[in-house]
């Protein structure tokens, strides 16, 4: 059984998306958050930094970073063929966009909705936050070259495009996203296909 430790709409949405995509035994603990933000001291054990999502593994190890959940689920379930197997064609491209979205969108996100974390000049947040709708812009714009004129970033539903269609939902204006990308738009339409992760998608809130 994986146990994975999550906020609604948040980064676990798509590790709960994939989870159940790929018929995996899991239950969420939805996590709640005190008046100053913090989460309550059990989870700071399981989680040094307390961030979401964090996944308990069957064997009881615990995995942070949600791109890494994605590619170990995954490969976990070789027969759902959500990934490509290692020296299977297309893997390295599952690879290098799976962490582009972590390591660039994602980020960027973060610094959209937390900017002050990313500054200690108390005047700064607003700056921290104009840059990062900025290059998120940017960054959307290179993933929707890549896509092209595809479905799906690989030709076949992958966690890749779960993720994907994860933080299509976080871009400062969804709507005008898709007007100006209607090929993330055919994507993300095309990955709520999936009834498991449509499933998913609804109790998110979505």
């Amino acid at each position: 059984m994986y146990k994975l430790y999550g906020r609604n709409q948040a980064g676990s949405m798509a590790v709960e998306a994939l989870l159940a995509a790929c018929g995996a035994p899991y239950e969420v603990i939805v996590l709640n958050r005190r008046e100053d933000g913090s989460f309550e001291d059990f989870f700071h054990a399981i989680n040094p930094k307390a961030e979401v999502p964090t996944l308990v593994l069957p064997d009881g190890s615990v995995m942070t970073e949600s791109a890494a959940m994605m590619i170990h689920i995954a490969e976990q379930f070789p027969e759902a063929g959500l990934a490509p197997a290692p020296r299977e064609a297309g893997r390295a491209e599952f690879l290098r966009w799976q962490v582009y979205l972590a390591a660039a969108l994602y980020g960027s996100d973060l610094r959209l909705f937390y900017p002050q974390k990313f500054t200690t000049d108390p005047g700064g947040a607003d700056g921290v936050k104009a840059r990062a709708a900025e290059t998120m812009s940017q960054e959307f714009a290179i993933y929707a070259q890549a896509l092209g004129e595809r479905r799906f970033m690989l030709g076949r539903l992958t966690a890749l495009d779960i993720y994907a269609a994860m933080l299509c939902t976080w871009a400062p204006d969804v709507d005008a996203l898709f007007a100006t990308h209607p090929n993330l738009k055919r994507m993300y339409d095309a990955v709520l296909e999936n009834a498991a992760v449509k499933r998913v998608w609804e109790r998110n809130g979505m």
